[in-house]
């Protein structure tokens, strides 16, 4: 990467994604946990499968947690798909996905992951 500078929000939204990510993974963990001590048959199977997802969403996050601290292509597009999604996520991640796409719209983001 050089000794170019970041722009400060991709700055804000790796840390965002780390921080999102590490909950993923705990989060997935506990649910994995939670098997023995709610052990209920059925309900116990859906909240390994529930952790298991909840887990790899959690890696995603960090994946393009770095891609973004490394300014790749690729992971502006998976932040912009994210936040795409999270367009459903009414009111507050409607809110937070319209600036984010708003911000890796601006030229000068877009300018900053070409390689």
């Amino acid at each position: 990467m050089g000794g170019e500078d970041k722009p400060t929000g991709i700055i804000v939204l790796t840390v965002l994604y780390v921080i999102e990510g590490l909950y993923g993974l705990a989060a997935g963990a506990a649910m994995f946990g939670g098997n023995s001590i709610f052990n209920f048959g059925m309900g116990s199977a859906i909240l390994s499968a529930v952790g298991a997802i909840t887990v790899i969403i959690g890696l995603i996050d960090l994946l393009i947690a770095y891609g973004l601290w490394e300014l790749k292509s690729w992971a502006r597009t998976a932040a912009i798909v994210l936040a795409i999604i999270g367009l459903l996520g009414f009111p507050i991640g409607t809110i937070i996905s319209i600036i984010i796409l708003w911000y890796l719209f601006k030229p000068e983001i877009k300018e900053a992951f070409k390689a």
